[in-house]
């Protein structure tokens, strides 16, 4: 424990005990997420194809977890997080935020766009 939460607990009269074990405990704070390789954000109502979310991973050779996908409300709540690149669909707000935007369904001219533009994004070291 911090010496804060030390003094939290001594105060609050909870019985004290020491772990020498480095796993967390329960009520521990989860670790903070790491930011998205590829955050993509959809308008309101709109989901994602889930061949297009499957094909940008294996694409972009990314974790599960380096693809975020959220609506735009939901986003809009969240802060506005950004995250390398930065996409949208369908998106009802302003775009100045995103590296890339447009509407689903995309056409074949669509998808070359999205893949020249991830690829600056991306691989741009």
């Amino acid at each position: 424990m911090t010496p804060l939460q030390s003094q939290l607990w001594q105060l609050l009269k909870l019985p004290t005990w020491r772990c020498a074990h480095p796993e967390r405990l329960p009520h521990a704070p989860a670790p903070p997420l790491e930011m998205a390789e590829v955050l993509l954000v959809t308008g309101q109502g709109k989901l994602l194809p889930p061949l297009l979310r499957t094909d940008l991973i294996l694409a972009l050779s990314l974790h599960e977890t380096q693809l975020q996908v959220m609506d735009e409300a939901t986003w809009l709540a969240a802060g506005m997080p950004s995250a390398k690149a930065m996409l949208g669909l369908n998106l009802t707000g302003d775009t100045a935020a995103f590296g890339w935007h447009d509407c689903l369904p995309l056409t074949p001219a669509k998808k070359r766009e999205l893949w020249s533009r991830l690829c600056s994004l991306c691989f741009a070291h």
